[in-house]
């Protein structure tokens, strides 16, 4: 490979590390944020929670005052109902205190039914406030964590850093310039080939500037402009030592069969002469 080629590769290595980096950075932020929306959500459902409570003791309040309110009418018509002198005095305040008997009714169950509320609310006010317990640790946890690795990531951005700058002084300023320009446009600046192809647009590479950049010229892509570098596969036979292939075993040559006539010649005894 071209010695600026290999220096522009490793630049662009850098560099993408570099921007993945300050994208961890914001990633960091959301989590951060989502932990924080998640807490705040609770304790708004925990104000609710309040104001509802704080409702139904109210409403029983005033249900107990009207329950109040409606004995006592009944009591002075039951005095007043001991001192009529007509049957249609008697009847009308019957109505009444039938009426307020059926209100007090009416109310109580609605009292009953703040009661099992009020209940179920303390109930979910319990939870809401275990849950608040562990979302705050949560995101202390959080904020110490993105911490330490934002941390560890600033250090490493300014490795990254200084050797893309002491890399940069290395390159041909006019191959830097042109890297720059490229990088610019869109991202990467540099493409390998790979099978005759640009890795990046994936056109077709002419022969002949093929085989030059095989060897170690520097050419730019035709379609889209890219610096283009060829990095050849590594050959590891060499290193790999294959066990030798197994010897088969030789097969033992059968002796022809005998024919029937040589088999009876054989078996058959000697005749005299």
């Amino acid at each position: 490979m071209h010695p600026e080629l290999a220096n522009l590769a490793h630049l662009q290595d850098i560099e993408q590390q570099s921007s993945a980096l300050a994208a961890r950075r914001g990633e960091y932020s959301r989590r951060i944020t989502a932990r924080e929306t998640a807490y705040n959500q609770a304790k708004l459902e925990l104000e609710e929670n309040k104001r509802a409570l704080l409702q139904e003791v109210a409403g029983r309040k005033r249900m107990e005052l009207d329950t109040g309110e409606l004995r006592e009418k009944m009591a002075r018509y039951r005095a007043q109902l001991e001192a009529v002198q007509s049957e249609g005095q008697a009847t009308a305040l019957q109505h009444q205190i039938t009426f307020c008997k059926q209100e007090i009714d009416r109310i109580e169950d609605l009292e009953f039914a703040s009661l099992m509320k009020t209940e179920s609310l303390e109930t979910q006010q319990r939870t809401i406030h275990e849950s608040l317990a562990n979302l705050a640790q949560a995101l202390e946890d959080e904020k110490a964590a993105a911490q330490l690795e934002q941390e560890r990531d600033d250090a490493q951005q300014a490795r990254l850093k200084s050797e893309s700058k002491t890399l940069r002084s290395e390159i041909d300023p006019k191959l830097l310039a042109e890297y720059d320009r490229i990088s610019a446009a869109h991202r990467p600046a540099v493409a390998q080939v790979e099978r005759q192809r640009c890795s990046v647009c994936q056109m077709m590479v002419r022969p002949q500037q093929w085989n030059e950049i095989r060897a170690g010229a520097l050419h730019f892509c035709e379609s889209c402009g890219r610096f283009l570098y060829f990095n050849p596969p590594v050959d590891l036979s060499e290193a790999i030592h294959l066990p030798a292939p197994a010897k088969k075993p030789s097969r033992v040559a059968s002796s022809p069969a005998k024919s029937p006539a040589s088999r009876a010649g054989q078996d058959s005894p000697a005749q005299e002469d």
